[in-house]
């Protein structure tokens, strides 16, 4: 099997260092992700919301940009793998889906949340169980778009490296990919379904640190079929 030929060299590196670089960004802006604490009552639970605004916003932007370079450098993986369909294609699919539902889910909880506590700060008794409510609401909707977009990530990963051990593309590194891949996408997807877990700002450090090894390993696939092809221009090197 063929890898794409339409994949220029530059191209393939430049996906490979994209790559790297925001897995690493990923997990500074996770353990820096801003949490509420030493808050008791709603009233300091949005002061403190009110007073992380600026740092929420700033790590939520910053992790939303990612994603979608995230979602373009592995749209190059996908195509260098010269998978046939539905393959090619589907496990990109998975991913790009998974990578909007965790947009959304940013947007909300460093967005909306942010500036719904400063609209509402000193709302009176009346308002507030309501506003409570509203915002408790949100949350759920963030723990759930969150573990979705997880989800449909893990099973991205799953499928390809599936479709790696049936098809053997020659991709440099291919059979890491599939190794990781398949522990990358079977051990959050256990933790995620195992039970009612409540995702943080740790647990999601651990679930892309798991991620980020998958990560790296296709990055470092790309970037040695970059150099095959910049050396060998028809074919990539065998892996």
């Amino acid at each position: 099997m063929n890898p794409s030929p339409s994949i220029p060299a530059r191209t393939l590196r430049i996906a490979a260092l994209a790559l790297a670089c925001t897995v690493v960004s990923i997990l500074v802006l996770l353990s820096h992700h801003p949490t509420v604490s030493g808050a008791a009552g709603a009233q300091e639970i949005h002061a403190e919301m009110v007073r992380l605004g600026a740092k929420d916003r700033l790590v939520h932007g910053a992790l939303t940009a990612i994603l979608a370079l995230m979602a373009g450098a592995l749209a190059v993986f996908d195509s260098a793998f010269g998978l046939p369909r539905p393959f090619s294609g589907g496990a990109g699919g998975l991913y790009r889906l998974g990578c909007v539902l965790l947009g959304v889910a940013m947007l909300f909880d460093g967005f909306f949340l942010p500036a719904m506590a400063t609209a509402f700060l000193h709302a009176p008794p009346s308002e507030a169980a309501l506003v409570q409510l509203i915002m408790r609401a949100v949350g759920i909707v963030i723990q759930e778009f969150s573990k979705a977009g997880l989800l449909c990530q893990c099973a991205a990963m799953l499928a390809w490296a599936y479709a790696a051990v049936v098809h053997r593309p020659v991709l440099p590194g291919w059979r890491w990919c599939a190794v990781l891949g398949a522990a990358a996408g079977l051990l959050p997807a256990a933790g995620i379904l195992a039970g009612d877990v409540v995702l943080t700002p740790h647990s999601l450090v651990l679930i892309v640190g798991v991620h980020a090894a998958w990560y790296l390993a296709a990055a470092a696939a790309m970037y040695r079929a970059g150099l095959a092809a910049a050396s060998v221009p028809v074919r990539y090197c065998a892996g």
